[in-house]
């Protein structure tokens, strides 16, 4: 051979196949084709793993805070039926209160009602009969000496505060022992805020 050139050397296994001992390649380990993918594998069974972990925590803990959430609860039952029955106790008293302003507006109303029919009234007349035929009519029957009586005391109950409009029903002679008289019925319509103004 020349000088300064490397010798080739060939290996060559001349034993029969059934005595040829392979040797064990172990090169594949090594490959980035199979590190990285194993290497991602792990990261994700280990980011998997703590995530699991983290979301049971918080389901214990989750578990736990309505536990007491309920027991909290629980304990203030009583309290909350207790209230609920003085909120039952308070609308009962509203429309008792209610009431008892509607029955004083009522009761107003009424005195001057009363207090305008009577204080107009003529020297020769009286009333019989004094009733309430709708919401806010009255029916007035009554009797008197004097014809024009009758008129006069309509013309007086228009000029009133509780009285909305005067209508005749009728009028009809009459005798009371022995005396000529006229027995008649009118008709008032009773102003509907009457009396309001100074119960609020």
């Amino acid at each position: 051979m020349t000088k300064g050139k490397k010798a080739l050397c060939i290996e060559i296994n001349l034993l029969p196949a059934e005595f040829r001992q392979s040797k064990a390649d172990f090169s594949w380990i090594v490959d980035r084709r199979v590190i990285w993918p194993t290497v991602a594998l792990f990261v994700f069974l280990v980011s998997a793993f703590m995530l699991q972990t983290t979301v049971t925590d918080t389901i214990d803990e989750l578990d736990r805070q309505l536990k007491s959430t309920q027991e909290e609860v629980e304990k203030e039952k009583p309290l909350l039926k207790k209230i609920s029955a003085l909120d039952e106790t308070m609308k009962v008293i509203g429309q008792k209160i209610n009431a008892l302003k509607s029955i004083q507006v009522s009761k107003k109303r009424w005195v001057i009602l009363f207090e305008n029919i009577s204080s107009m009234m003529p020297p020769n007349m009286w009333l019989t009969s004094l009733n309430q035929v709708g919401p806010y009519d009255m029916e007035l029957r009554g009797t008197t000496y004097d014809f024009s009586e009758v008129a006069e005391y309509m013309v007086k109950l228009e000029k009133q505060v509780s009285i909305g409009s005067v209508t005749l029903v009728s009028i009809a002679a009459t005798k009371i022992e022995g005396e000529a008289a006229y027995d008649f019925t009118i008709k008032a319509a009773i102003k509907p805020d009457l009396g309001l103004e100074g119960a609020r």
